[in-house]
């Protein structure tokens, strides 16, 4: 095979070359062969001629030589294509519908292949990241992503020592936040001047870039040592945080900075592209583990995700294996905790693709708009059906005069490319637009926008590769339908040449009903979506959000490392922003509410003592005495915390009506007690002091959880939100809360400044942007078909020009007419639109089961009601033009028609 391409190649680059070869030896022979005869006595001239009928003429030969050669097929490429042009240029109304039809189709689906190219095409930086792998824990209880959970730290030493699969085994920390400021012992000035900033902060293994596979751009990565207590102020800067903060200045490594009150000496800066899906560190830091993390205790925290290197042969399978064994190992040692608990392995890239959770979406997006495209390759092929007809005599024509089937399809399907490869290429141009239109509305989170959205050579290829398909969806069915034209009809019956036949006018019906199903799919499927994130985002929280400013904040171990440092703090905060005109309440709480709270275990005094991994569950927050009433969040039971709920007093607890109703079965709760499994604390027993209303979960799921709010004052946390309800504009008080928090601690930053409508929209992940895309593409799908349908209502009232004047000369009235046009449109959308309702009756389960809706179920019956008729509407005013058209038609005019 190689080496006929090589001498198609060679046949190709050296063509006139051996076009004169050829000729010359041809040439030759036909002499020699006629030289052999006049030396028989046969005269030159006659000789000639002889040797010519002998070889069968010089142009046939060279055609044979061509043909063995691969060039004839080319050189019939060649023409084909040119023909085509010239036809089509010739019809420019016709090109350029069908040209504008295919790029309109073509340009939504390279606009949404661009985000499958960023999201789930572009490989991670680094050396063969796909023998990178990410060691995960899978949790017993099912939940959204349960199977990429963290790992703890004995697990991760445990493991590091005990596999035989990997070269190396690293751990990262990846979600810490620290404050960066201008101190007096820091030897850089910072860019800019001002508060402090919160900077998000990677604590990783000393081999985690190794491990990776990368090298930083300037400096070093960390070295033997770097990871014990006293050794460990070294950091390496992202590549953003040191164009934006230290001005790009080379001579940085080797200086100090100031993070967490601490001197960190800068060793080195990562390159521009290092950047992991859905990771966006701005610097990192050595790991440090001491004799904590190795205790038992220290298993209930998963908070490392382990990444490591496969040996040279090993495979993914292996690797998998041997760590489900470790696994179970732990789980035998340690079954208190780690019963249930599973391992998973994944290559970087899939993990990286399945934690960032957008592949449902594009998933689903990309199926709309392959949808699309294929209603649009349908409305293009019936116009190269109702074209092919018009040109049956023509076709019969080459056909008698020797044109094979064969040759007749070429020629029609080269017609369909060319008419593709137009529409790609204006498809392509108009996807710039679109691609920029995505790239500025994904920007609803730090971790989207982090991911570069272009015109790449993946959306390219992707362009020319569906470009072809298009041209065989359009083209092959009409190609194949006008190569099998009877010559004898369509040469004796020269005046209806351009009349389709029956089996076309069933090919375009056909057509044009699948378009309708398509369509009526689309609408359907894009209904049910926008109707089930409507439910969430209009869903009554259980709360009050309007007019409440919300801000970040995390304690650092240096000034705040003990439970009365940090309650101290708390306090004076509070104290201050009370003071704030316009504050009607201000709280201090460990999650704001309906942000997706962590869950803890407990005991309920009096019921029988479960083994840890059974216990039920709860979400926990920790919350100063005014979070109900800045978070608009009722009392029905007993009462709220109070300043006298501190350390010194009684532990209590106050729980939602959903924990009463779940796990104390309505009973009283007031003055039972619960016991907290809280990691990194000492379990007490609290007493229930009072019952608040429900709250969701979070506002983007329409589940309600069980749970229990905490006092600060009895446990003092370090990381936390602060909240003012104001009576105004809640944004008017930013800066009278960055204030307090100074006068407080100056070096303290506050992250995530905004309101909590504004926090509860940027947790909504681009729902606004999918509904609008969903929207256009379904638009756009019925309005396709909507041509499609006033397309053939319209070809087929001109075909039957004459058989409506028959139908009027013999009485039938306009009325009459109009209903026979009507209900040929409605006849193909009432079978289309129950093909369409079939395929759509498995979409709320299929859906269900692609996203995480919180428990939502998504069936909505009024939309199968809607839709149908909605599509009934569009025919009719799509069927209603040429149905006017055809009550116009003169009887007289119409006999004389043909």
């Amino acid at each position: 095979m190689r080496s006929r391409v090589r001498s198609w190649l060679r046949s190709m680059l050296r063509r006139s070359r051996m076009e004169s070869e050829m000729d010359a030896e041809l040439r030759f022979h036909i002499e020699a062969f006629a030289e052999d005869l006049v030396r028989n006595g046969v005269p030159r001239e006659e000789g000639l001629r002889r040797a010519r009928i002998e070889f069968g003429g010089i142009e046939r030969a060279k055609e044979e030589c061509r043909d063995a050669s691969g060039i004839s097929l080319f050189d019939g490429l060649t023409q084909d294509f040119q023909y085509a042009a010239r036809t089509l240029r010739k019809n420019p109304g016709f090109t350029a519908i069908a040209v504008l039809t295919l790029a309109l189709g073509i340009a939504v689906n390279a606009t949404m292949f661009s985000m499958v190219s960023a999201f789930l095409l572009r490989c991670p930086p680094g050396r063969e990241p796909s023998r990178v792998v990410v060691i995960s824990g899978i949790n017993p209880a099912q939940s959204f992503q349960s199977d990429l959970n963290g790992v703890s730290a004995p697990n991760y030493l445990a493991w590091r020592e005990a596999n035989h699969v990997f070269e190396e085994i690293v751990a990262a920390d990846e979600y810490r936040t620290v404050s960066l400021a201008q101190g007096p012992d820091t030897s850089v000035q910072l860019t800019s001047t001002g508060r402090p900033e919160a900077l998000r902060s990677a604590a990783v293994s000393l081999n985690y870039f190794r491990v990776l596979g990368v090298s930083p751009q300037f400096g070093r990565t960390f070295a033997e040592g770097e990871d014990r207590v006293g050794h460990e102020h070294v950091v390496i800067l992202s590549h953003e945080l040191w164009e934006r903060r230290f001005g790009s200045d080379v001579s940085l490594i080797g200086s100090t900075i100031r993070l967490n009150r601490e001197s960190y000496t800068v060793i080195g800066v990562m390159p521009a592209n290092f950047r992991l899906l859905g990771f966006i560190a701005q610097l990192w830091t050595p790991l440090v583990l001491n004799s904590a993390d190795q205790a038992e205790a220290a298993r209930k925290d998963r908070s490392l995700d382990l990444y490591a290197r496969l040996k040279p042969g090993v495979t993914l399978e292996q690797a998998r294996a041997e760590m489900i064994t470790l696994g179970r190992r732990a789980e035998e040692s340690f079954p208190a905790i780690e019963k249930g608990w599973g391992v998973g392995v994944r290559t970087l890239p899939d993990y990286l693709i399945q934690n960032f959770g957008i592949r449902a979406g594009i998933a689903v997006m990309m199926t709309t708009v392959g949808f699309v495209l294929m209603i649009a390759c349908g409305n293009v092929a019936g116009l190269l059906l109702a074209r092919a007809a018009g040109r049956r005599k023509e076709l019969a024509i080459r056909i008698s005069l020797g044109a094979g089937r064969l040759r007749i399809v070429r020629q029609l399907l080269t017609e369909g490319m060319v008419i593709a490869l137009l529409g790609g290429g204006v498809g392509l141009l108009s996807s710039y637009w679109g691609i920029n239109f995505v790239r500025a509305n994904m920007s609803f989170n730090e971790y989207v926008s982090a991911v570069p959205i272009s015109l790449d050579w993946n959306v390219v290829f992707f362009v020319l590769a569906i470009s072809v398909a298009s041209a065989a969806l359009c083209g092959l069915v009409p190609a194949l339908n006008a190569s099998r034209t009877d010559i004898n009809t369509s040469l004796k019956n020269e005046s209806r040449a351009a009349t389709a036949g029956r089996s076309q006018s069933r090919l375009r019906t056909v057509m044009v009903t699948g378009e309708i199903a398509l369509a009526l799919f689309l609408l359907v499927g894009t209904g049910l979506l926008i109707r089930g994130l409507s439910v969430i985002h209009h869903q009554y929280m259980g709360f009050r959000p309007d007019h409440i400013l919300t801000a970040g904040v995390t304690l650092d171990n240096t000034q705040y490392k003990d439970a009365s440092q940090q309650a101290a703090f708390v306090r004076n905060v509070l104290l201050r922003l009370q003071q704030v005109p316009s504050a009607e309440a201000v709280a201090v709480t460990s999650d704001l509410p309906a942000t997706g709270p962590g869950k803890v275990s407990f005991l309920i005094k009096g019921q029988p003592e479960l083994p840890a991994n059974q216990r039920p569950t709860a979400l926990d927050l920790v919350i100063t005495p005014e979070f109900f009433q800045a978070a608009g969040i009722p009392l029905l039971h007993g009462r709220v915390f109070t300043e006298r709920d501190d350390a010194g007093a009684p532990r209590v607890v106050l729980v939602s009506q959903e924990f009463v109703h779940r796990h104390l079965q309505d009973q009283e709760p007031l003055g039972k007690q619960i016991r907290l499994d809280v990691s990194g604390a000492t379990p007490e027993w609290s007493e229930i002091v009072g019952v608040v209303s429900n709250t969701r979960s979070h506002s983007e799921s329409t589940r309600v959880e069980p749970q229990v709010y905490e006092a600060m004052f009895q446990r003092p946390i370090s990381s936390f939100s602060l909240m003012i309800r104001a009576g105004s504009d809640p944004n008017n008080l930013a800066a009278a809360m960055r204030n307090a928090v100074a006068q407080v601690d100056a070096e303290l930053p506050l992250t995530s400044v905004m309101s909590m409508t504004a926090l509860l929209k940027r947790q909504a992940n681009g729902d606004p942007l999918f509904e609008r895309l969903m929207g256009s593409f379904a638009l756009l799908a019925l309005i396709l078909a909507a041509i499609g349908i006033y397309g053939l209502v319209a070809y087929s009232v001109g075909q039957r020009t004459h058989e409506i004047g028959i139908r009027m000369a013999l009485g039938a009235g306009k009325s009459d007419v109009l209903s026979m046009v009507l209900w040929q449109g409605l006849r193909m959308t009432a079978i289309g639109a129950a093909i369409g309702l079939l395929m759509a009756l498995p979409l709320p389960k299929l859906l269900e089961a692609m996203f995480y809706f919180g428990g939502l179920h998504i069936l909505d019956p009024a939309i199968y009601l809607i839709v149908p008729i909605a599509m009934a509407v569009v025919t009719m005013l799509a069927t209603y033009i040429p149905a006017r058209r055809a009550m116009r038609v003169d009887p007289m005019v119409a006999l004389r028609y043909e």
